[in-house]
């Protein structure tokens, strides 16, 4: 245009550079919106409980698997810090021996009827509800399972007990089903397909009958 020096060119670099440090400025309003809303939903210290922190490590593994929980993770599904997390639980592996012993503590005691007909009853529930959280039977041969999984021991022993075998008989049934559960749910996960309850029983069946013929 007349009584002007600035090209089109240079026209369009201004406009370029303004709309520029525009978008920077509209993404920097926008992470600190994010931040301040972290910051307003996070926990604040002394906030969390225990509770709190079973129930979403169960969650959060049910969703993920067993290997691919992490203490970030926790914490963010906690809506807390970090710091926060490992005052309940020291680390992974801490957090992973609490997940087994919920997980075994939902296991239900079956109900009344032939002991081998509740020990069937038993070990299917127990499949059903370590099938919900995929890899804990990989925690469960490195753990104990803590109070829940002594619990779940002594009622498998008290079944057998009652088919009136000795108590070497006992242990060895107890040790092979245990050993097959694991083994059942290992396999499952690890072919990525769910066998038929039918099928799992069936294993069971057999091993019962073994005890029944010593």
């Amino acid at each position: 245009m007349p009584g002007t020096d600035v090209t089109m060119g240079e026209a369009m670099d201004s406009f370029a550079m303004g709309a520029l440090i525009g978008l920077d400025s509209n993404s920097a309003r926008i992470a600190s919106n994010r931040a301040r809303m972290t910051s307003a939903t996070r926990r604040r210290y002394g906030e969390l409980d225990r509770a709190q922190v079973v129930s979403s490590l169960h969650g959060l593994a049910r969703r993920v698997g067993v290997q691919r929980v992490t203490m970030r993770d926790l914490a963010a599904e906690l809506g807390s810090a970090v710091p926060s997390v490992y005052y309940h639980v020291p680390g992974k592996q801490a957090a992973l021996d609490l997940l087994a012993e919920t997980v075994l503590s939902d296991i239900p005691a079956p109900s009344d009827g032939p002991w081998d007909a509740r020990i069937i009853e038993l070990y299917c529930a127990a499949r059903e509800v370590m099938l919900e959280v995929p890899g804990l039977v990989n925690v469960l041969q490195t753990s104990g399972g803590g109070e829940a999984a002594g619990r779940l021991d002594k009622l498998s022993r008290s079944l057998l007990a009652e088919a009136g075998v000795s108590k070497s008989v006992v242990t060895t049934a107890h040790t092979l089903l245990y050993t097959y559960l694991l083994g059942s749910v290992g396999l499952e996960e690890l072919r990525g397909k769910r066998q038929t309850t039918a099928r799992f029983r069936a294993g069971l069946e057999v091993i019962i009958a073994g005890v029944k013929a010593s």
